[in-house]
C-alpha cells in the first residue's frame, strides 16, 4: 500500500466511481489497516446507494458495516472511522427493525459527534449531523414516545439545530454535496421560511447528476418546488 494508491482511490471515489474504488482497495496487499478499511466501508456504502434492489442494498450495507466496524476496532479515535461507522450504523439499524433503529440513535450521534470534535472543518460530518437532527425533528409524537421508552439515553434535536449544521457544512465548502443543498431547502420549508427554501431547492434541482444521490436530490427538489 502506498500514499499514491490511497490518493488514486480517493480520486476515483470523488468521481463517483465507487466500484472501481472498491476494486482498487480490495487488491492492496496491506488492506487490513485502518486507512484502507474505512475507505472500503465508504466505497461499499455508496455502492449500496446505486441499486434499487432491496436485498442487494441490504447486503452491501451489511458488508460496509463490517469494514466500518473493523476500522473502528483498529483506531477508535480516527476521524474517518467514526464518521463512516456512524453513517453506516444508521443505515444498518434501519434494516434491523424500529426498536433496533431507536436503540442505536444515541450511538450514531456519539460517533458523529466524536468525528466532528476530531475534525470540525470537515463539511461532510456537519451534513451528517444535520441529517440526524432533521430526521429526528420530523418524527411524529407516537415515534417520539417510542424513542423515549426504548432508548436508554434518547437524543433530542430541532430543525434549528439541523439548519445550523447544514449552513456550517455549506459555509465550509459551498456546493460540496448536492444533498446538503436539498436539505437546506427542506429545513427552511420545515421552518416555514419559504423564500429561502425556494432558493436552495432551486439550486438542488439543477445539480449535475453524477451519482444516485444527485439524481434523488434533483427529483426531490423538483417535486418540492412544485408544491411551493
Amino acid at each position: 500500500m502506498s500514499l499514491e494508491e490511497l490518493k488514486l482511490a480517493d480520486e476515483l471515489f470523488d468521481d463517483a466511481k465507487y466500484q472501481d474504488t472498491f476494486d482498487l482497495l480490495d487488491k492492496l496487499s496491506e488492506k487490513g489497516v485502518v486507512e484502507v478499511q474505512w475507505r472500503l466501508a465508504r466505497a461499499v456504502f455508496f455502492i449500496s446507494k446505486q441499486t434499487n434492489n432491496n436485498d442487494e442494498k441490504a447486503k452491501y450495507v451489511r458488508e460496509a458495516f463490517g469494514y466500518a466496524e473493523r476500522a473502528l476496532e483498529l483506531d477508535g479515535k480516527n476521524f474517518f472511522s467514526n464518521k463512516w461507522y456512524g453513517a453506516i450504523l444508521s443505515e444498518k439499524s434501519n434494516l434491523d427493525g424500529v426498536s433496533e433503529r431507536i436503540k442505536q440513535l444515541e450511538h450514531v450521534k456519539k460517533h458523529f459527534t466524536a468525528a466532528k470534535d476530531c475534525n470540525p472543518t470537515d463539511p461532510g460530518i456537519w451534513h451528517m449531523l444535520g441529517q440526524f437532527n432533521f430526521k429526528l425533528s420530523e418524527v411524529n409524537w407516537v415515534t417520539r414516545k417510542l424513542i423515549n421508552s426504548v432508548a436508554s439515553n434518547p437524543p433530542t434535536a430541532s430543525f434549528e439545530e439541523a439548519l445550523e449544521c447544514f449552513e456550517k457544512a455549506e459555509g465550509l465548502k459551498p456546493g460540496f454535496y448536492s444533498q446538503n443543498q436539498l436539505y437546506l431547502g427542506k429545513t427552511y420549508l420545515a421552518l416555514k421560511q419559504n423564500a429561502k427554501a425556494r432558493e436552495w431547492l432551486q439550486k438542488a434541482s439543477e445539480v449535475e447528476v453524477r451519482s444516485e444521490d444527485d439524481r434523488v436530490c434533483r427529483e426531490e427538489a423538483s417535486e418540492a418546488l412544485k408544491k411551493l
